[in-house]
């Protein structure tokens, strides 16, 4: 089975989830002979799957959020948005951190040195089975996104050293969950 499927469900988020996210895309953020690729565009129903992505997390975050379209086909992508950086999934030192496409720059520089290999899993599906989940992203009327994400950030484990759960930015998860550790 590929990482790409294989490491979101590890950490469990589906990365297709009635009322979240009807498709997916998986991508590479390294092109042949190590030069930059051209990222799919943002379609807020579908979630966006890139592999080999953590070494590269800044230059992706910049051509996701980017105001032109040089380094992507198609729509920015919102600074709310939420992204998962999967590392070494499915083994037993897991690391999951959940944050904003705005933020996760931070949030991996607080976590200290990478743990190759690793993914990113951007788009809604992130944050849907999170606590008491959020499966309406796709429906009018449910709330502004920067309040989704607020609420998102703000359910489960202890608050950031200095920042209130309101204010939080990330999530950072050790280790297997969701009983894979028994299998």
């Amino acid at each position: 089975m590929s990482s790409a499927l294989a490491a979101p469900v590890a950490a469990g988020i589906p990365i297709t989830q009635r009322g979240v996210a009807e498709s997916f895309v998986v991508c590479t953020a390294v092109g042949r002979e190590g030069k930059s690729v051209r990222l799919p565009g943002y379609i807020r129903s579908r979630t966006l799957v890139v592999l080999m992505g953590v070494a590269r997390l800044k230059q992706v975050v910049g051509a996701l959020l980017a105001s032109d379209d040089t380094s992507r086909d198609g729509l920015a992508y919102p600074a709310c948005l939420p992204i998962a950086l999967i590392e070494r999934a499915t083994m037993p030192d897991q690391r999951v951190i959940e944050s904003t496409l705005a933020d996760v720059m931070a949030a991996l520089e607080s976590v200290g040195e990478q743990r190759p290999p690793g993914l990113l899993v951007v788009g809604w599906a992130v944050l849907a089975l999170w606590g008491e989940g959020d499966t309406r992203v796709l429906e009018d009327g449910e709330g502004s996104d920067e309040q989704r994400v607020r609420k998102w950030l703000s359910v489960g484990g202890p608050s950031m050293e200095g920042l209130d759960m309101e204010r939080r930015a990330w999530r950072v998860r050790e280790g297997l969950e969701y009983g894979w550790s028994d299998l």
